[in-house]
């Protein structure tokens, strides 16, 4: 009688045992089952403030380098400093636009071509920005090309892009449109300011991702004015 009350507590001990590592089993499954997917990671446009990735191929990353706030003097400074490149931007993204934005050529006598720098520069002149060293120094930049063209017959004009001529807009170093410019950075030497610009282009939620080239303008003072002086394209 002993022996087989034995045998039956034994059996009744074994029993419980299994089911309860049953039930541990169900309850770690049922865990597993419930517990959320972890996801990885999802990659934005941007991979860090003031790093934006490009967005299609073709398109420089932009650089960490991106507009600055600009208070008192420096604000001033920096609208003397935009004001060619917001005109020159504005004239050159429209197709139909009238405004000159370089020099013009014209019939001259016996089918010759003529230079007018004229045109573009009193365009220049109603900024109230544009000092006379700039306007010389736009002269010198486009020698080569006004001597070409001058030296062409006005009915060759127009056939193809003549040497030592750019066929881009060279201020925004560029065939396309352009959507802004904006002050990357700024500092006084002696007299004079230096103020560093960027061009820019948007995305089609309105963000900006900007070139990696920089633009250098000198802004001085004269007569109590500030004019621009000079501006010299810094390409990297």
């Amino acid at each position: 009688m002993n022996k087989l009350t034995y045998i039956l507590i034994l059996i009744i001990s074994l029993s419980c045992v299994n089911n309860k590592k049953n039930l541990q089993e169900a309850v770690s499954q049922s865990i597993k089952k419930t517990e959320p997917v972890k996801k990885e990671k999802q990659e934005t446009v941007y991979e860090s403030i003031g790093k934006i990735k490009p967005i299609e191929e073709g398109i420089n990353p932009a650089s960490t380098t991106q507009k600055i706030k600009l208070t008192g003097i420096e604000k001033e400074i920096g609208d003397v400093a935009l004001s060619f490149h917001r005109w020159y931007i504005k004239n050159t993204n429209e197709i139909n636009s009238e405004i000159s934005t370089d020099f013009e050529v014209t019939e001259g006598e016996n089918n010759s071509c003529v230079i007018d720098y004229e045109p573009y520069f009193k365009e220049l002149r109603k900024l109230g920005t544009i000092s006379n060293s700039f306007m010389d120094n736009e002269k010198e930049r486009t020698k080569l090309c006004a001597e070409t063209i001058s030296g062409l017959k006005w009915s060759e004009y127009g056939e193809g892009n003549p040497e030592n001529c750019d066929d881009y807009l060279y201020w925004t170093n560029s065939q396309d449109v352009t959507d802004g410019v904006d002050v990357v950075g700024i500092h006084k030497e002696n007299d004079n300011w230096t103020v560093f610009l960027s061009l820019f282009m948007k995305d089609e939620k309105g963000q900006k991702y900007f070139g990696s080239d920089r633009l250098k303008v000198i802004v001085i003072k004269e007569n109590q004015i500030y004019l621009i002086e000079k501006i010299k394209w810094i390409m990297k």
